[in-house]
């Protein structure tokens, strides 16, 4: 069968199609028809078609590669020197990535070949000349990969090529990573990463490259916590390895923690952008990355956390304040703000000084809290309390006094009154403070649990004493029966107490907590009093309880 005539067929259709665009035109069906799309426009839109402008760019690509092997003979014959070659090709892998910054922004598959070709010219001449012909040192060509890098932030700026930015970083960091492992010297390529980070960050203050933070970010801190590991393990600095010297050590992880901070601070702060989930974690490893340098760097690193914690609360309160309360950056900063304190005087101090130090920031919190009306710093208080009595051991011995067969401490009572006076004085400052007729539901709460921690040091001490006179007059063999209804006594007492003390103080805290006291009661009488096997000592605890289960509804209802 004869093939068609394929010239002559189009030519039949378009003549068809102009007499039906024509009929269709003068008897009003339609309007005039759209010229038809010619034969090679309609090709130009094939997926090939950009083939004939994508050759000349593979083209001239492989010609820069051929340039740079032509170097390498050159170099190798003898012809230049080593450190001419070296140079020149060095030279030759800028002006590559120059002309890849030229390029129009929307030509990206261009620019993104030409960064390649810079990449592959670069890389494979630092790794001869530093590995193979030891023609410059490592920290010349951390230098020169920092020089890289730099160079094509810089010349990428002004029409925001992320592409060309983006390969000579992971440029930059993918071979410092290489020589790092194939050298043994970690000082040079660790600051050459927090060099590269620092540029990241500070672009990224001016909201250019935010895509590339996490590039630079985790080569610095792997890079830091890799020479921290080094210095630091049982074995020491492993055979091989260059020197890693406690100061550098220090200042790089110093270095890692400044870069990070300041951006946060210059973004967040100076700036007014919120604060990303990206800064909020990376400064949170940073910390954990320099906390990791072991026990000799550590009051250094405390320190530096101390006075980092005191600018997060400066922050937080005087500056953000002007955000709004509720605000990302306010809430961040507040609670880095306390997670500083609370490390930094942890690893500074021992557990009993930690314990009063917590108590003393307790009540300062609180304090200021009621007097500016931050519920924030009066939250913040409540959990430096919290673990100041957990840290003394207070709660956990007004636990055994009162729920359990424990007696009377005899060295660590102290912990028990300062407990006490701790959650005194600050229950006493958040009823003073508290004092609106209808408080929020989060003061409320908060009172609940100032309230809460004083009756449970009180009941405890009260418990450990009367169990402690018992003894004293009845002698240390006196049986341990009557003992636990004391303490059983001591709850029901308590749930009368409070549910007397609120209503005549107008204390809603106080009422809520009398169904708690009374459940501990029934707990302890199930767990301790029924397996004292006394049947004396039963009859009174059943007898108390009664009793207070018994009153409890008149007292609420001739309050109410």
């Amino acid at each position: 069968m004869p093939q068609p005539e394929w010239d002559a067929l189009e030519r039949e259709v378009r003549s068809l199609a102009l007499r039906v665009a024509f009929l269709e035109q003068h008897s009003g069906l339609s309007a005039p028809a759209a010229p038809l799309v010619s034969a090679p426009e309609t090709l130009s839109s094939h997926p090939l078609a950009d083939m004939p402008g994508l050759l000349p760019i593979v083209g001239r690509a492989l010609l820069g590669l051929a340039g740079a092997y032509l170097l390498r003979a050159l170099t190798e014959s003898g012809t230049l020197s080593t450190t001419v070659g070296t140079a020149a090709g060095i030279v030759y892998a800028l002006l590559w990535l120059g002309w890849a910054a030229r390029s129009p922004a929307t030509e990206r598959l261009k620019t993104a070949i030409l960064s390649l070709t810079a990449v592959l010219v670069l890389c494979p001449l630092l790794w001869e000349a530093t590995i193979r012909f030891h023609a410059i040192g490592t920290w010349t060509a951390a230098a020169v990969l920092l020089a890289f890098a730099a160079f094509g932030m810089a010349i990428s700026w002004r029409k925001s090529l992320l592409v060309v930015s983006t390969f000579a970083t992971l440029a930059a960091l993918g071979t410092a990573a290489a020589l790092l492992l194939a050298t043994h010297d970690v000082l040079p390529f660790t600051f050459l990463f927090l060099a590269v980070a620092a540029a990241i960050e500070a672009s990224a203050c001016l909201e250019h490259w935010l895509s590339e933070r996490w590039l630079g970010a985790t080569a610095a801190d792997l890079a830091v916590l890799l020479a921290t590991w080094l210095v630091t393990n049982e074995r020491g600095l492993p055979q091989g390895y260059a020197p890693i010297p406690h100061p550098w050590l220090l200042t790089a992880q110093v270095a890692l923690l400044t870069i990070y901070l300041s951006s946060t601070i210059v973004r967040t702060l100076f700036r007014g952008f919120s604060i990303t989930g990206f800064e909020t974690a990376q400064c949170a490893v940073a910390f954990a990355v320099c906390l990791s340098g072991g026990l000799q760097m550590a009051p250094v690193m405390a320190a530096v956390m101390l006075v980092c914690a005191a600018a997060c609360y400066l922050a937080s309160f005087v500056l953000l304040e002007r955000q709004g309360a509720s605000s990302r950056n306010f809430y961040t900063y507040s609670t880095f703000g306390i997670l500083l304190t609370l490390a930094g005087s942890r690893i500074l101090l021992s557990g009993a000084m930690t314990a009063w130090v917590w108590s003393v920031l307790a009540i300062a919190c609180v304090w200021a809290g009621g007097y500016f009306g931050r519920l924030t710093l009066q939250v913040h208080g409540g959990i430096y309390l919290l673990l100041a009595l957990a840290t003394s051991g207070a709660l956990q011995e007004a636990a055994g006094l009162l729920l359990s067969e424990a007696l009377w401490p005899g060295e660590r009572q102290m912990a028990l009154w300062t407990g006490l006076a701790a959650t005194a004085a600050a229950y006493a400052l958040v009823s003073y403070y508290g004092r609106e007729a209808r408080p929020s539901k989060n003061i409320q709460v908060f009172r609940i649990g100032a309230a809460a921690s004083f009756v449970w040091l009180a009941a405890g001490i009260a418990a450990g004493l009367l169990t402690g006179a018992y003894h004293l007059l009845f002698g240390a063999a006196a049986t341990h029966a009557y003992c636990a209804t004391l303490r059983t006594g001591v709850l029901a007492g308590l749930s009368l107490l409070l549910a007397w003390a609120g209503p005549r103080w107008n204390r809603s805290e106080l009422s809520r907590l009398v169904y708690p006291a009374m459940l501990l009661g029934g707990y302890r009488l199930l767990m301790e009093d029924l397996h004292q096997g006394h049947k004396v000592a039963l009859f009174f605890s059943l007898l108390l309880l009664g009793v207070v289960l018994t009153a409890l509804p008149r007292m609420k209802r001739s309050a109410g």
